[in-house]
């Protein structure tokens, strides 16, 4: 099909969808065959270069945040800088074990969600006190390219403003007098990477604090494990004071000339209807957020009215694969093996625990032991 045919397509498709939508069609119908001759030609890009673009960001949802993120990866084809926010929230790194990385309870009674993302990494908290940065960057070669450094050179440039020496410390975090204030991970997607990072500027720590599983060992996996740090805000170390929207306004600023930044781009409606399904099919779903997490075992032991109980609890794809619990160390408790036998085959989540003690009609304070030995319960 000769040139002039598919720029006018091109066109077309960029005057009724998007330059995105356009991209994204021509990669895909036209080069379809050209990609089976030789395997290393380049994708199609009308741009000279690789235009980088601010996607300026006013959603809060944190199940939205995050699928955004996967969406504009997967689906624009310039560069993208984001600033965003999320209400309160933990997300955690893709190859992470979720029930073993947080307080189950607590999160549970305080009604935050847990939602994983798509890069590697460990925990982190969100809320109104938090900045997070999102870089999609396309490379020059077929592979992409991860590197934490010049990611967050630009923030530690931009910290120098307020008179603070922020340093790049291990692998991917950012200190400042030894207090870590950003995590920073990535993801790499066919030719392009995504690294994002949060800063914590007047974040709740105290929650922060509160939502970090304090029990690891009771679980035995080969998960990636969060590193536990110090923290710090940023909002104190700035004097004069500043607030947080001031904070937020001046880094944008420094961002857009940093990467050379002169178009925004909004969301369109299109583009937040498939941000939308995507966040329903994949970041609210259970099976995404805890049952990906890789195959673990669960020990534990609980005293209750002088009794002890303990349990022992494989679970694979988030479900009860097998289970003993057993009181004082006794394996010819009845009662106890007909609750195992309920609980097998169920999901590891204190609704689906609940609900199928209730239906085999055990008692209420028998549950909250049950819930509390499998660290579904406070």
């Amino acid at each position: 099909m000769r040139f002039s045919l598919k720029k006018n397509i091109y066109f077309f498709v960029i005057w009724f969808y998007s330059k995105q939508k356009a991209d994204l069609f021509i990669n895909k119908f036209f080069l379809k065959n050209k990609y089976k001759k030789a395997k290393t030609t380049k994708k199609f890009n009308f741009a000279k270069s690789f235009e980088m673009i601010f996607l300026e960001r006013q959603e809060n949802n944190p199940y939205f945040n995050i699928a955004a993120e996967e969406y504009v990866l997967k689906n624009f084809s310039e560069d993208v800088l984001m600033l965003w926010e999320s209400k309160e929230s933990v997300v955690v790194g893709k190859h992470q074990n979720a029930f073993a990385e947080i307080n189950y309870p607590f999160l549970i009674d305080n009604r935050i969600p847990l939602i994983r993302r798509i890069s590697g990494g460990g925990t982190v908290y969100h809320c109104k006190g938090n900045i997070n940065i999102t870089v999609l960057k396309n490379s020059d070669d077929n592979n992409g390219t991860i590197d934490f450094h010049a990611f967050t050179t630009p923030l530690i440039e931009f910290l120098k403003g307020f008179n603070l020496n922020a340093k790049f410390e291990g692998k991917n975090n950012l200190t400042i007098d030894g207090l870590k204030f950003s995590g920073n991970s990535a993801h790499i997607y066919k030719n392009k990477s995504l690294h994002h990072g949060t800063i914590l500027f007047d974040a709740d720590l105290t929650t922060l604090e509160s939502i970090i599983n304090t029990n690891p060992n009771n679980f035995n996996d080969k998960s990636v494990k969060s590193i536990v740090a110090k923290v710090t805000n940023l909002k104190p170390l700035i004097k004069p004071e500043t607030d947080f929207k001031l904070f937020k306004d001046k880094l944008k600023t420094f961002l857009l000339n940093y990467y050379n930044i002169s178009k925004i781009h909004y969301f369109t409606k299109f583009e937040k209807s498939e941000i939308l399904k995507l966040m329903q099919s994949r970041y609210k779903s259970w099976d995404w957020n805890f049952a990906y997490s890789p195959n673990f075992e669960f020990n534990n032991e609980l005293m209750d009215d002088e009794k002890v109980y303990s349990c022992n609890v494989q679970i694979i794809k988030g479900i009860i694969d097998s289970i003993e619990i057993r009181e004082d160390n006794r394996e010819d408790n009845n009662e106890l093996v007909n609750i195992a036998s309920v609980l097998k085959g169920k999901k590891l989540m204190q609704m689906s625990i609940n609900s199928a003690l209730n239906e085999a009609g055990l008692e209420a304070d028998k549950i909250k032991i049950i819930l509390k030995l499998l660290h579904l319960l406070n």
